[in-house]
């Protein structure tokens, strides 16, 4: 564990080394050295006077205190009110169909730490996928045919919705109307956008019905489908000094974590989140480090800095599948992208967009349709990457739209035009990491207990503890 701190102290340090010439806003990630450490230690000595909480979904009941494995919680979002400075959680194995707000703050000593327990070292469960999920499954013969072909209704008082995703697909949540073009410039009306596109929906709340469009145009009741109704997986307003280590998050109608406005000092470690708007959100909160996590599918990016979050900083993360794979945008500073790799996003691999002062270094971007790199109106230092497109329609940099030539598609073009990513390299940028199986992990969360998965593919977190 002493290795793991001091590897990760030693990059944030590195990274102050390169700010010689930064923004105060850059300076103030030398910020989040203590938080780092903090964060890292609260896993070897809880702090004085702190309580360890247990949620087991296989032996927990809510009418227990939560603080042995024996008298362990059920459910996830009883941490919500639970947590306070310097607790830590143990979330044993399972599927979790809910979420957690959290409603106090850390200190700098004292993290609220929420860990999943995949091992079962702590709760006692087997080992498997701790998974929390914004969606609920849905009887798909509700729906019928509602006009063109692929198109099918349902009324749906229940809950207003906030997606849909087919399970036995891709598992990338559908498309909502509300966000396309067809819809918000060429000022189709939603039903009409539906019948367009697959795998698209709309929900009226005015008659509560869901309309929705099938990917391949079979009925709903030849798919399996779920339904997204919660907001985040763990969400954060307001609040300090949080962190989440290990959890699967899938179908959020937001993110799997959210650092919401005035929040900040949280570390997300290790932290797979797939098939929501954003993998992961940092939107108008300070000082959040983001290690080791795995992002993909999600239909904005893998991770998103917004509203002028500061010291935004993405070490050793892998995001693919996504529209922008790691981003900072509407006036963010202080960002850092650090040995990454962001491979095959359908537009870009990393975002500058407005941001005042960002790093990027050691990071593999390969693949990504668009761009590897997009800066708009960004200050910015880049270095030491492998920037790799593949066919003659990708870029390696754009800069657009503030110009049709500010693109490039090769790397000396961009090297000579702006004098960035001179040591940097645009062949191969070696082996890919595998993709997540999601039907294999979908699978062994029903299962749990009975069948324990093998197929979450080791990650940071396994390394830090000798797994």
């Amino acid at each position: 564990m002493r290795l793991a701190r001091l590897r990760i102290l030693n990059c944030l340090r590195v990274g102050s080394h390169l700010r010689r010439k930064s923004s105060p806003a850059q300076r103030g990630r030398l910020a989040l050295l203590p938080i780092v450490a903090t964060s890292l230690t609260a896993f070897e000595v809880p702090a004085a006077g702190a309580a360890t909480y247990y949620v087991r979904q296989t032996t927990g009941s809510d009418a227990h205190d939560g603080l042995t494995p024996a008298t362990a919680w059920k459910h996830f979002s009883q941490l919500s009110a639970a947590m306070h400075a310097g607790d830590t959680a143990f979330v044993g194995p399972g599927l979790y169909r809910e979420e957690v707000a959290v409603e106090h703050d850390g200190t700098p000593g004292g993290h609220l730490t929420f860990i999943a327990d995949t091992t079962g070292q702590h709760t006692g469960d087997p080992p498997g996928i701790v998974m929390v999920t914004g969606a609920e499954p849905v009887d798909e013969s509700i729906f019928a045919p509602a006009g063109p072909a692929g198109v099918y209704a349902a009324p749906f008082p229940a809950w207003k919705v906030w997606g849909a995703v087919e399970m036995d697909g891709p598992q990338q949540r559908y498309e909502s109307v509300l966000i396309t073009k067809e819809y918000l410039v060429d000022k189709m009306p939603p039903l009409d956008v539906v019948a367009k596109l697959p795998s698209s929906w709309f929900y009226d709340e005015p008659t509560h019905v869901l309309t929705l469009h099938t990917s391949d145009g079979r009925p709903p009741a030849e798919h399996e489908l779920e339904l997204i109704q919660r907001g985040d997986g763990i969400f954060i307003r307001g609040r300090h000094y949080v962190t989440v280590v290990g959890f699967t998050f899938r179908h959020m109608q937001d993110a799997g974590v959210s650092f919401f406005i005035d929040s900040g000092d949280g570390v997300i470690m290790n932290v797979t989140s797939y098939g929501s708007r954003q993998g992961i959100r940092v939107y108008g909160a300070t000082n959040v480090f983001l290690y080791g996590n795995t992002l993909f599918r999600n239909e904005n990016s893998g991770a998103y800095f917004a509203a002028k979050a500061e010291n935004g900083l993405a070490f050793a993360n892998m995001a693919y599948e996504n529209v922008k794979g790691l981003r900072w945008s509407s006036d963010s500073a202080g960002a850092m992208a650090v040995d990454n790799i962001v491979f095959d996003n359908s537009e870009r691999g990393l975002a500058l967009e407005n941001v005042d002062g960002a790093i990027l270094r050691g990071n593999r971007v390969a693949n990504n349709a668009v761009s590897q790199l997009l800066v708009l109106q960004s200050r910015y230092t880049s270095e030491g990457n492998c920037l790799s497109s593949s066919g003659k329609d990708q870029l390696i940099a754009d800069f657009r739209p503030f110009g049709l030539l500010d693109q490039y598609p090769t790397l000396a073009e961009y090297q000579r035009a702006k004098g960035q990513d001179l040591h940097s390299v645009s062949e191969s940028c070696g082996p890919l990491p595998a993709k997540v199986d999601v039907h294999a992990l979908h699978a062994a969360s029903l299962a749990y207990p009975a069948a324990p998965t093998t197929t979450r593919a080791r990650g940071w977190f396994d390394w830090l503890r000798g797994q």
